[in-house]
């Protein structure tokens, strides 16, 4: 079984309000993929980036994604799952709306942007990764629209190439160095784009916890973690969203094959789904590691059923 853990759809109603390609609005674009490619199933996500009128972190959008989110899986049981949407540095009622989405709708996970008007995921109140953690569902990171360093990355498309990537690895670092994911190890994140780079700065990571107490170097801060950074790097689940082999070799060394899932990007990205699953079978996997990432580790991770 080959599932795709990183697509993305809108609620067709919002399309008129932005402006993103039509196939984001399209359940049947992404349905024809998969069996172009043959993908059995997809898991769908808001990828809490819009160009138009709307803020997507405003919770009227939670609450009509969520709902459109149970309906498509609802209409497609056999081809779709879809997560829920949370912006819950916000508020409470936040909060309220993620517990109905997990635990009235059943939704099989939930998306969580990398960050939120300056704010990264280590400012996130603990009642949400507790909630997760009592439903046991994942929650996919994956970074919003703006980003970090945004003015900085208005030409070749940057903010999209750089930064991105760069808040997926801010957000990660924040998060391991404040404790956050020592005080709730039970927590499963889906890290979209392999993690950013924080498999390539995980041992850099150790090099300052070990000298955290060398003042030349500059302050720390106030945690002093009971392991290594890199143990809790070790943790995460990647998705196979890397664009090459390369990036995809150093996750697969760092996490291992049983926490890596694989994912196209698509829509929005308009590669073709056989791409990316040559990107994995390139790198010479044997069977049973390239049935895991395929397939059978998103379907542990989601709870996912034929």
């Amino acid at each position: 079984m080959i599932v795709d853990s990183h697509s993305h759809l809108f609620p067709p109603e919002w399309e008129a309000s932005g402006f993103l390609p039509h196939d984001m609005f399209e359940v049947d674009a992404v349905l024809e993929r998969q069996t172009e490619a043959g993908i059995d199933l997809t898991v769908v996500s808001d990828p809490h980036i819009w160009y138009g009128e709307r803020d997507l972190g405003e919770l009227r959008c939670a609450q009509e994604y969520d709902d459109f989110a149970a309906g498509l899986a609802a209409a497609h049981p056999d081809r779709i799952r879809a997560l829920a949407t949370a912006t819950p540095w916000r508020g409470p009622e936040h909060l309220r709306e993620a517990e109905r989405a997990l635990k009235e709708l059943r939704l099989p996970g939930i998306a969580l942007a990398t960050s939120d008007r300056g704010q990264y995921l280590d400012a996130v109140p603990d009642e949400f990764w507790e909630l997760v953690v009592d439903v046991d569902v994942p929650v996919l990171l994956h970074p919003g629209g703006t980003v970090v360093g945004q003015e900085l990355m208005g030409t070749y498309r940057l903010g999209e190439l750089c930064g991105r990537p760069l808040d997926t690895t801010l957000t990660l670092t924040r998060m391991i160095l404040t404790g956050v994911l020592e005080r709730h190890p039970e927590l499963k994140l889906l890290c979209s784009h392999a993690g950013g780079g924080i498999c390539m700065i995980a041992d850099r990571l150790d090099f300052g916890h070990e000298l955290r107490d060398y003042k030349p170097l500059g302050p720390w801060g106030e945690v002093r973690l009971e392991q290594p950074p890199s143990t809790y790097v070790r943790k995460l689940y990647l998705d196979t969203v890397t664009f090459g082999p390369a990036p995809l070799k150093l996750a697969l060394d760092v996490v291992g094959s049983d926490q890596v899932v694989f994912g196209t990007d698509g829509p929005p990205v308009p590669f073709a789904a056989s791409r990316h699953l040559a990107t994995v079978s390139g790198l010479g996997l044997d069977a049973a590691a390239m049935a895991a990432i395929l397939g059978g580790n998103a379907q542990r991770l989601f709870g996912l059923t034929t």
